[in-house]
């Protein structure tokens, strides 16, 4: 059963969480908000969840799972969309940026 009400409502205290350095909190609420929205969103709502989840990752110094996340964001835009296509190469580059710490 879909519950995208609830899958924003997650990923909002998700980012609250995040907020208050509550990182096991975020991540929980935004992959559970993920997995809600899988169903009826669109996919610009679940690259949206994508890219929060991969903050909180940096935030909490998980590198490699913030590129993850951020490579998952992607992967839910439309290259073909102006708008979109920008989005994309923000998140391009801050993969870039956050493989250059891991190495």
């Amino acid at each position: 059963m879909c519950g995208f009400s609830s899958a924003w409502r997650l990923n909002r205290e998700g980012m609250v969480a995040c907020n208050d350095g509550k990182f096991d909190k975020a991540e929980s609420n935004i992959l559970r908000a993920i997995s809600l929205a899988g169903c009826n969103s669109k996919k610009i709502h679940r690259a949206t969840m994508y890219n929060n989840l991969s903050v909180v990752y940096q935030m909490s110094g998980k590198i490699d799972e913030a590129v993850d996340a951020y490579n998952k964001a992607v992967s839910n835009l439309n290259p073909e969309h102006k708008g979109q296509a920008a989005l994309i190469n923000r998140m391009k580059s801050k993969m870039d940026t956050l493989k250059k710490v891991v190495v």
